[in-house]
């Protein structure tokens, strides 16, 4: 029985997109394939619809679309809370704690309040394991397994394996920079370097949730390492908490940036991308670096609409490396999966035309759940075109050729009448600009939110959205100039669970 939970009527809950149970979730943590399944576990209070004492929720998938909902992994003790971390695959036992066979380890942090005064904690890495497949879970004996040097923040362990160097690297969020530490045997760990003063983005909100990878440059016979940090918000901050990345090489000790100190990179332009971590262990054959991302900010995270639940989680995307003129930069696609989602089949956008004058709508129709769709123009300088993703206008992309390159704004409307909600959800972001006049949109439309991926993937834009957006078709909509449609497909999605 939910305490703390009123008995209030569900809203139905997105056909693709992950949600807990009940009660509220918030970061994604602990990924990691192991013998056919995708773990996925996050940050969890099952027993109210606002963030409170975390757990580590945990639910499984053998193909990112439909999850089955596991017991909650870790649960706060005398120790403290379960704040975010990592798993890994032991395959070699290199902890011992497995007697020689492969299992599963999670690395989470441990928040204990001192003095009853939450602005007053301690948080250290700790280690779980598991000899099961994932579904129960021991606490290690000798946690914290590396103490707090006496740092206010002290968590999000991201640990991953280096080969060149045959050790095991953390990266842990400390305030303002990431530390790295290296281990030989994952229970022994020491500092190695940080990372991060003078670098990117900052905020008066702490870095948070670090992830480290190394991926192909394509095209190229070379490769990058990619350095992941949420930046949390602060009170000041009008966009909110966001995800910045970096690009650069890494030995085993120290990361290198190899853009200027100054260069920010977001890996996603919306409001509702925050504390993305990828997939560890996925087998080598399949080759994908996949990640996901809470959907949500923390400006607002605590006052949007629930429905006995609160908190979700962005469908997978695939990540990968390209080479720009403004240097190596993330593309991201939605994971292949969602082509196996339900759906119904592809079909040509209605009421399409080759030529679009100013005043011509494309209505493209939605699926019964949700809709996957892709849309390629070419437009003429004066052109503006508007991108209408849910009712009247409440999430509107509008695209604009300039003369010399096009310019994209998004603008989200919405709110239910609690101060800070109606004060930081609706915004109007604008000043992304491509230097060429064709444009290729892909979007997936589901229950409360909206994932938009333009040019191929090398902008995207995630954004919560509190209408339902199947009353109405979404509409494209040439304002001024003139345009020629060479794609535009959709697909319906039917709730994989009904």
């Amino acid at each position: 029985m939910m305490t703390g939970i009123d008995a209030a009527p569900r809203l139905r809950c997105p056909a693709l997109h992950f949600t807990p149970p009940q009660g509220w979730m918030n970061d994604p943590n602990g990924l990691v394939y192991f013998e056919g399944e995708y773990h996925l576990f996050y940050q969890y209070h099952p027993h109210d619809r606002v963030w409170g004492p975390m757990h580590w929720g945990h639910a499984v998938s053998c193909d990112l679309c439909r999850w089955e909902h596991l017991p909650p992994a870790l649960v706060p003790d005398a120790d403290g809370m379960c704040f975010s971390g990592s798993a890994i695959v032991d395959r070699d036992d290199t902890s011992g704690l497995f007697g020689g066979e492969p299992g599963l380890l999670a690395f989470y942090t441990v928040h204990r309040e001192t003095a009853g005064d939450p602005g007053d904690y301690v948080q250290e890495p700790c280690l779980a394991y598991s000899r099961d497949r994932g579904r129960s879970w021991q606490k290690y004996p000798g946690n914290p397994i590396l103490p707090n040097p006496g740092l206010r923040d002290f968590r999000d362990p991201k640990v991953v394996w280096h080969a060149p160097s045959r050790r095991w690297v953390m990266a842990l969020a400390c305030g303002q920079v990431i530390r790295f530490y290296v281990a030989e045997n994952l229970l022994d760990w020491r500092l190695a370097s940080e990372f991060g003063e003078g670098q990117g983005a900052h905020t008066e909100g702490p870095w948070e949730c670090p992830d480290l990878f190394e991926l192909p440059v394509e095209g190229r016979q070379a490769t990058r390492w990619v350095l992941l940090v949420g930046v949390g918000a602060g009170e000041q901050e009008s966009f909110g908490s966001f995800t910045q990345y970096f690009v650069g090489h890494f030995g085993g000790e120290r990361f290198h940036n190899e853009n200027p100190a100054e260069t920010v990179l977001m890996m996603d332009e919306g409001r509702d991308f925050y504390a993305v971590q990828t997939w560890s262990d996925v087998p080598d054959g399949d080759g994908r670096r996949l990640a996901i991302a809470w959907l949500n900010n923390w400006l607002y995270a605590n006052q949007i609409p629930e429905a006995g639940w609160r908190g979700t989680l962005s469908f997978p995307r695939e990540l990968s490396l390209e080479e720009t003129g403004e240097g190596i930069r993330l593309r991201q696609a939605l994971a292949a999966e969602l082509g196996t989602a339900g759906g119904l089949s592809p079909s040509r956008m209605a009421n399409s035309t080759d030529a679009l004058m100013a005043g011509d709508n494309v209505l493209i129709e939605q699926g019964p759940s949700a809709a996957h769709g892709r849309l390629s123009l070419q437009m003429a300088p004066g052109t503006t075109l508007e991108f209408d993703l849910q009712q009247a206008g409440q999430m509107l992309l509008r695209i604009t050729h300039d003369g010399s390159a096009l310019r994209l704004e998004h603008r989200r409307e919405g709110r239910n009448g609690d101060p800070d909600f109606d004060r930081h959800f609706p915004h109007h972001l604008t000043g992304q600009r491509m230097a060429k006049t064709d444009i290729e949109l892909e979007w997936l439309v589901d229950r409360g939110s909206l994932e938009l991926l333009v040019d191929g993937g090398r902008y995207a834009a995630t954004h919560l959205g509190i209408t339902d957006p199947f009353h109405q078709p979404v509409t494209v909509r040439l304002v001024a100039g003139s345009a020629r449609l060479t794609e535009g497909r959709y697909q319906g999605v039917i709730d994989p669970l009904e």
